[in-house]
């Protein structure tokens, strides 16, 4: 007879609504739950202190972090060849310290109620929104992967926006089932990327905001190389394609967390102008990554394969 617990992970391989099992109760999710609860206490913690532990203990993983570190550096030179080093490793302690203070604000974002998300977050740009609703567009957001791509999903399902994304399910079955329903708090709805595009695109069709990440690597076959910052990336090529099959509009958006002022802030810009070139919707891609990238480079998941896939077949992440 099957392990119940390994059908659950097969299914979630393919696509799945994320439910609640016995199993999460075993002694293998008991350090799980705990870190749960810590999460929970320190939502109720005033951020400024929570921030500064937050920043101590980003600091020190940064540093026992070898292989993220080692990516961050590689991907680092390759976009800034012009940096010192010691730029580099500057930009990646404040990169460690801002993924520390995410992730200790996952609490917050997970229990605290719509008020107090609104309170901490702020808008730059949310005009273009509203218009193009108003106009009765449905929109795509271009999301980049920053540290707070998941807070800023669920901040702006706060503000009446309902929102539909992909994501791929977590290896912890208990963690998946946690985060997925924390996604969907405030409503929109989450499709694993094993179940493919279309019922992404239709629920944006229906009305729902796309929120659609760009950046990651999806191999050769499937992308376009094109410039990135000073090198080159594997970018996949179809974001016009996807904006005329759902009818919308690409609106790009940044999320940053800003802990000197104590706000999740998201910033928008004007809808994307593509063509029908997937060459030139691919670099459009990259040079919104560029923008908003350039000026908080700290924000950014420099920890990512963001070069997994080169024209040589190399493999510069194996050492």
């Amino acid at each position: 007879m099957q392990d119940p617990e390994n059908k659950i992970r097969e299914t979630a391989r393919v696509g799945y609504e994320p439910h609640f099992s016995w199993q999460y109760l075993k002694p293998q999710y008991w350090g799980i739950w705990l870190g749960i609860v810590l999460l929970i206490i320190l939502a109720f913690i005033p951020y400024r202190w929570r921030d500064k532990l937050a920043g101590k203990i980003g600091l020190i993983a940064g540093q026992k972090a070898k292989k993220q570190r080692h990516r961050a550096r590689l991907n680092l030179a390759l976009c800034f060849p012009d940096w010192t080093e010691q730029q580099r490793e500057k930009v990646i302690d404040e990169m460690f310290i801002t993924l520390g203070q995410v992730m200790l604000g996952i609490g917050e974002i997970a229990v605290r109620s719509k008020k107090h998300l609104q309170q901490r977050s702020e808008f730059l740009g949310i005009e273009h929104i509203q218009q193009a609703k108003a106009n009765g567009h449905n929109i795509i957001l271009l999301v980049p992967h920053s540290w707070s791509i998941d807070a800023s999903g669920i901040i702006l399902h706060t503000h009446g926006m309902p929102m539909t994304s992909m994501f791929n399910p977590h290896r912890n079955l208990l963690i998946d089932w946690l985060w997925t329903r924390t996604r969907v708090r405030f409503g929109g709805k989450m499709h694993t990327r094993q179940n493919g595009i279309k019922p992404f695109l239709s629920m944006v069709k229906n009305g729902n905001m796309g929120y659609y990440l760009p950046d990651e690597d999806f191999g050769a076959e499937a992308s376009e190389f094109v410039d990135f910052f000073a090198t080159y990336k594997a970018t996949l090529p179809g974001l016009n394609k996807m904006a005329k099959l759902a009818k919308a509009v690409v609106i790009p958006m940044f999320p940053r967390y800003n802990a000197e002022a104590g706000k999740y802030q998201m910033e928008i810009l004007a809808p994307m102008t593509l063509t029908d070139d997937p060459v030139q919707s691919a670099r459009a891609m990259n040079e919104i990554i560029e923008y908003f990238v350039g000026q908080t480079p700290e924000q950014y998941a420099w920890i990512l394969q963001l070069f997994r896939t080169r024209k040589n077949g190399e493999d510069i992440y194996s050492n």
